[in-house]
């Protein structure tokens, strides 16, 4: 599936932190915008559903901002990879081919939530 925390540590290994940084600010922002604006302005079921799609990816792409702050202020992006750095041409082909699963609607904030749930069950204390 995809690894949205991985797929934003190897952008900022092989695009750097400051282009990723704006790339998914920007993904956000405009895919939101262009998503209200269409809805706004359009009067079909097709813009409807357009605008609705772009809105989701906004929101796809939030996640993906918040791992690439996280791991830029951390200095973590090598770190976030390990050792699948060691082929560099089969991580960026496996996460290239993660980075696909963006453009399904609402995808990434899903599976986001569920890692840090499972993250924050993990380290519970049993009582």
């Amino acid at each position: 599936m995809i690894n949205p925390r991985k797929l934003a540590a190897i952008d900022i290994v092989f695009l750097g932190p400051k282009f990723i940084i704006i790339e998914f600010a920007g993904g956000v922002l405009l895919c939101a915008a262009l998503g209200v604006f269409i809805l706004f302005r359009g009067h079909s079921s097709t813009q409807l559903v357009l605008g609705l799609y772009l809105i989701s990816l906004g929101i796809n792409y939030m996640p993906m901002l918040i791992y690439a702050v996280a791991i830029t202020k951390g200095d973590s992006a090598r770190r976030e990879l390990g050792n699948e750095l060691d082929d560099k041409s089969r991580a960026m082909s496996k996460y290239r081919r993660q980075s696909l699963w963006l453009l399904i609607p609402l995808l990434v904030p899903i599976i986001a939530l569920r890692r840090v749930k499972r993250h924050h069950s993990r380290h519970m204390p049993n009582t």
